[in-house]
């Protein structure tokens, strides 16, 4: 059960969240912290490994660009540290929703792992982002315009990628500490939702005006997500409609798909799973049939394959639908697996 508290941002939103980081960082005795690219104007395709709780001075949360999922580095970097440190990790909706991927599908371990997680308000395609970088004169500038639409869910989002046009949902929720700013004023406070009610010492000493939230706000917030996650559904099936021709029709065509590919894999090497775990091949060389739908079903939906696949295939959406087609069960097996099914 969450635990939600309203933080007051005394018109500076950026500003509170990296106080709310930073109390965070000191109070949990994180080693360091893994960000996503923070606020310079640098397209960075790594995230950013932090040192120092002051190195959060220009981290932008917000920042309207994804050029990697952060989710893919954690598994090395947790690996890396010993279990005995302890590593932060600020994550997107779809990023934790990668990582959770992780665990559940192949067991990654993140013991000893602190989630931070915040709404996302959608991200631009990257030569798209440097324009508009360069119109507004900074990363945060552009910033600024996508946050002062968060009351309304975000700005304009047929101009966003086309994975966050489509996103499961663009608000943080499994991770420890989530921060909550779609459908509020967030010149005036934001919404802290945590895991369990003893997360609340990690906000001890902050400073910051935290208190209860009042059950209308979380409702508000609710409400607006709720209708963002309606609206993305319909582009969804709208897109669906359009690419019907294209789209795998069974699990079979599924897989002939990346037989097409050769051995390209470049989406394979910036998908999250992939990192943990690359679908194997038969000896003839073809994709195993179960690896190619256990790969789907942990799929976060982030975009990172649209965005370097060099046929321009939707292949985000293609494992959206076969997601939406499929209740994937543990106990499936690849005998099941191997008999033609049709996606519905």
């Amino acid at each position: 059960m969450s635990h939600n508290l309203m933080v007051e941002t005394h018109g500076d939103p950026l500003g509170a969240i990296r106080h709310i980081l930073k109390t965070i960082w000191r109070n949990a005795k994180l080693e360091v912290v893994l960000t996503p690219t923070n606020g310079s104007t640098e397209v960075k395709h790594a995230p950013y490994l932090l040192n120092s709780p002051d190195e959060l001075d220009s981290f932008n949360p917000f920042r309207p660009l994804m050029t990697s999922n952060t989710a893919r580095f954690i598994p090395d970097l947790l690996g890396s540290r010993g279990k005995a440190r302890k590593v932060g990790a600020v994550l997107r909706p779809c990023e934790l929703r990668a990582l959770k991927g992780m665990e559940k599908n192949y067991q990654v371990n993140t013991e000893g792992l602190l989630t931070i997680s915040f709404d996302c308000l959608g991200t631009y395609p990257i030569e798209d982002y440097a324009w508009r970088t360069e119109r507004k004169g900074s990363a945060e500038q552009l910033t600024l315009e996508a946050i002062q639409f968060a009351k309304q869910g975000g700005i304009v989002p047929y101009r966003f990628r086309s994975a966050c046009q489509v996103c499961h949902s663009p608000a943080s929720e499994e991770a420890h500490v989530n921060i909550g700013v779609i459908g509020l004023p967030i010149r005036q406070h934001i919404l802290l939702r945590l895991k369990e009610k003893g997360l609340e010492d990690l906000l001890t000493s902050s400073g910051l005006g935290i208190k209860l939230a009042d059950e209308s706000i979380v409702d508000q917030h609710n409400a607006i997500v709720a209708k963002i996650k309606e609206r993305n559904q319909r582009v969804s099936e709208r897109i669906r409609q359009g690419m019907a021709d294209v789209f795998p029709m069974s699990f079979e065509q599924l897989v002939e798909a990346f037989i097409e590919c050769g051995d390209c894999q470049k989406c394979m090497q910036v998908c999250p799973i992939c990192a943990v775990h690359i679908p194997i091949r038969s000896a003839s060389g073809n994709y195993l049939l179960e690896e190619i739908v256990r790969w789907a079903e942990a799929c976060a939906g982030c975009g990172m394959c649209d965005q370097v696949c060099p046929s321009h295939r939707p292949l985000s959406a293609f494992f959206s639908y076969v997601r939406d087609q499929i209740d994937y069960d543990e106990s499936i097996t690849s005998t099941a697996l191997s008999k033609p099914q049709r996606l519905h």
